[in-house]
C-alpha cells in the first residue's frame, strides 16, 4: 500500500489495483494509439479445443489491443505482436489466461463484454503485485498515471484503488472522539 497525506486525511493506496486501473484504461485506448512490441520469434500457445475456438473470433479485436495472435493450426496460437505494456509478460501465460476467460464468459455474452475481461486479465498479469517495493519515482508515477484516469477510485474488476480516512475518523478509531 501506498500512505499519503492530503491536508489532515490519510488516504491508503492499493499498488496492485491503481496499476490494474491505469493498464486497463490504456488497453482501452484507439488502436492506433496502443504501441505493440513485435516479437523477433512469434511464440507459440496450445490452448484447448473448446478455449480455441473462441480465441479465434476474438483474433482481429484482440489485434486492436496491440496483441497480435495467429491461428497456426489445429489448438496452436503464433503469437507475433504484444502491447508495449505486456512486453515483459509470461506470453504463453497470459494467452492461456485470455483463452480460459473467454471461455468461461462464453460467446454468448457478446464480444464486446469478453473482450472486456480480456482486457481486464491483461491489466492484472501486469500490474504491479500488492506487496512489491515501489521506490519513490515509482510511486510518484503511478500516481501521475492514476490522477489521468478516467475511473481512478476502481480497479477494473470494482475493488476501490484508494480509501481517504478523515482526521475525524482517525481519532473515531484511537477513541479520541465520541
Amino acid at each position: 500500500y501506498i500512505v499519503c497525506q492530503d491536508g489532515d486525511d490519510l488516504i491508503l493506496i492499493d499498488q496492485h489495483a491503481a496499476h490494474e486501473r491505469i493498464v486497463y484504461e490504456r488497453l482501452g485506448q484507439r488502436a492506433e494509439a496502443t504501441e505493440a512490441q513485435q516479437l523477433l520469434l512469434p511464440e507459440t500457445v496450445e490452448v484447448s479445443f473448446s478455449e480455441a475456438r473462441v480465441l479465434a473470433q476474438l483474433l482481429p479485436r484482440l489485434g486492436d489491443m496491440g496483441l497480435e495472435i495467429d491461428a497456426f493450426g489445429g489448438t496452436t496460437f503464433a503469437v507475433k505482436a504484444v502491447p508495449t505494456v505486456l512486453s515483459d509478460q509470461d506470453i504463453g501465460r497470459l494467452v492461456r489466461g485470455l483463452a480460459e476467460r473467454s471461455l468461461e464468459i462464453g460467446l454468448a455474452a457478446g464480444l464486446d463484454r469478453i473482450l472486456d475481461a480480456c482486457r481486464m486479465v491483461m491489466a492484472c498479469h501486469r500490474a504491479v503485485r500488492a506487496n512489491q517495493r515501489l521506490d519513490e519515482t515509482q510511486i510518484h508515477h503511478l500516481l501521475v498515471q492514476l490522477d489521468r484516469c478516467e475511473n481512478p477510485s476502481h480497479c477494473p474488476h470494482g475493488r476501490p484503488t484508494w480509501i481517504r480516512w478523515t482526521l475525524r475518523d482517525l481519532e473515531k478509531a484511537f477513541g479520541r472522539s465520541s
